[in-house]
């Protein structure tokens, strides 16, 4: 069951600050929601932060692997929560990675995807560096196990 933040969308367009998108488990809505708003504000940055448990967790991100080759406005990083010997990428918490990788003052808003427990987590971290609530919007998922 998903929960909605009537917030969770992006209308103003900031070409000083960037979007930061932040996914745990699954990329949800972010698929489509990059493309579009890339369509509509072309000049706005964005970088999508993905956390996975493994590898596999990681399906469905080719596609948006392949729109941040086609325009310097968009980057997606992704960890995997424990290191793996054939991962090249981040590895750790999410929230750690955001936080060695964002400047806060460059943000214009965060959205969250994932578990009540992900969004939790990444809002007080995202509060701990100084990005005040307002900017924050989130949708959460309940994983089924």
């Amino acid at each position: 069951m998903e929960k909605e933040d009537s917030n969770f969308t992006c209308t103003a367009v900031d070409e000083e600050k960037e979007i930061v998108l932040i996914a745990g488990g699954k990329l949800g809505p972010f698929k489509d929601w990059v493309t579009e708003t890339l369509k509509n504000n072309p000049k706005q940055d964005i970088r999508l932060f993905f956390g996975a448990n493994s590898k596999t967790d990681l399906n469905g991100s080719k596609q948006l692997y392949d729109l941040s080759d086609l325009t310097d406005n968009f980057q997606m990083v992704t960890a995997l929560n424990s290191p793996n010997p054939e991962w090249e990428g981040e590895a750790g918490l999410i929230t750690d990675v955001v936080r060695d990788q964002v400047n806060p003052k460059k943000v214009n808003k965060c959205f969250l995807y994932g578990t009540r427990v992900m969004i939790d987590e990444t809002k007080q971290a995202l509060n701990n560096m100084g990005i005040p609530g307002e900017k924050i919007h989130h949708k959460s998922f309940t994983r089924d196990y």
